[in-house]
C-alpha cells in the first residue's frame, strides 16, 4: 500500500519580495517615491544634525527597494573601463574646480559662499577632539555619502528616467533632484539667499558631470569614486583658499 504525498503550499512572499515585484511592475513611480522621501528628510536635516544624518543613511535603502539581480542593471557594479572612470573623474573635479572658481569670485570667501560652510557641517561632532572632526570628515566625504548618493541618485533613480525616457533625461534630473536635496545642507538654517542661489546651480552643473560619468561608465560606482575624491580635492581647496 502506498500513500501519496501532497507538495507543500508555497509560502506567502515576504514584505521585501513583495516589494521588490512593485518596484520591477512600476520602477519609475517607486524611484519617485523613495527620492520624495529622501528629499523631505534631507531638506529638514538642514533643521537638526540628526535628520541630516538619518538622510544618509535612508539613503542606502534604495538598495533594498530592487531585488539583488538588478543591482548590475542600474550601475552597481564596478566598471570594467578604467580609462573612461579616470577620465571622468578628471571631468567631473575640472567641473568642482570651475564651480569652487565661480563661487569664490562672486560672493567671496565668507558666509556667503556655499563652500565655506563645507568643512562647518562637522565642526564639534565630538567636543574638544578636532582629529575626530577632521577624521568624520574626511571618511563622510570620501566615501559614506558618495557611495549612496551615488547609488540613490546616479543607480537607482537614473536607471528608472533612462528606462521610461532617454539617457539624456537621466542625467538632467538625476542632477536636479541632487542640486535640491543639497538644500539640506547649505542655505536654509541660517536662511541665505546668495548660498542657496550659489549652491543649487553649482551641485546641478556637478551633477551633470557624474551623470555623464555614469552614462559613459555604466557605473554609479565608479560615480561615488569620482565624487568621493572631488570631494576630497574641493575640501582642501576650501581649507586652503577660504
Amino acid at each position: 500500500m502506498t500513500t501519496s504525498r501532497v507538495a507543500p503550499a508555497p509560502g506567502r512572499p515576504g514584505p521585501l519580495s513583495r516589494l521588490h515585484r512593485r518596484t520591477a511592475a512600476s520602477p519609475l513611480t517607486a524611484a519617485v517615491l523613495l527620492f520624495a522621501l529622501l528629499a523631505a528628510v534631507r531638506v529638514a536635516g538642514a533643521f537638526s544634525f540628526l535628520l541630516m544624518a538619518l538622510s544618509v543613511a535612508l539613503s542606502a535603502t534604495a538598495l533594498l527597494v530592487v531585488s539583488r539581480d538588478r543591482w548590475p542593471a542600474m550601475g552597481i557594479r564596478r566598471s570594467d573601463r578604467t580609462g573612461a572612470v579616470v577620465v571622468c573623474t578628471v571631468v567631473v573635479a575640472l567641473v568642482y574646480a570651475e564651480t569652487f572658481l565661480a563661487n569664490r569670485t562672486v560672493f567671496g570667501t565668507a558666509d556667503d559662499n556655499w563652500t565655506a560652510w563645507v568643512p562647518r557641517i562637522f565642526d564639534g561632532l565630538v567636543p574638544g577632539a578636532r582629529w575626530a572632526d577632521v577624521a568624520a570628515m574626511v571618511l563622510a566625504m570620501g566615501v559614506l555619502v558618495p557611495l549612496v548618493e551615488e547609488v540613490c541618485y546616479r543607480g537607482v533613480l537614473f536607471h528608472a528616467v533612462e528606462e521610461r525616457w532617454s539617457t539624456r533625461t537621466a542625467i538632467v534630473v538625476t542632477a536636479a533632484g541632487w542640486a535640491a536635496v543639497h538644500l539640506g545642507d547649505y542655505g536654509l538654517n541660517p536662511l541665505n539667499l546668495r548660498v542657496v542661489c550659489g549652491v543649487l546651480p553649482s551641485v546641478f552643473f556637478m551633477g551633470l558631470a557624474l551623470g555623464i560619468c555614469r552614462a559613459v561608465t555604466g557605473s554609479a560606482l565608479a560615480c561615488a569614486a569620482a565624487q568621493g575624491v572631488c570631494n576630497l580635492l574641493l575640501l582642501g581647496a576650501v581649507l586652503l583658499w577660504m
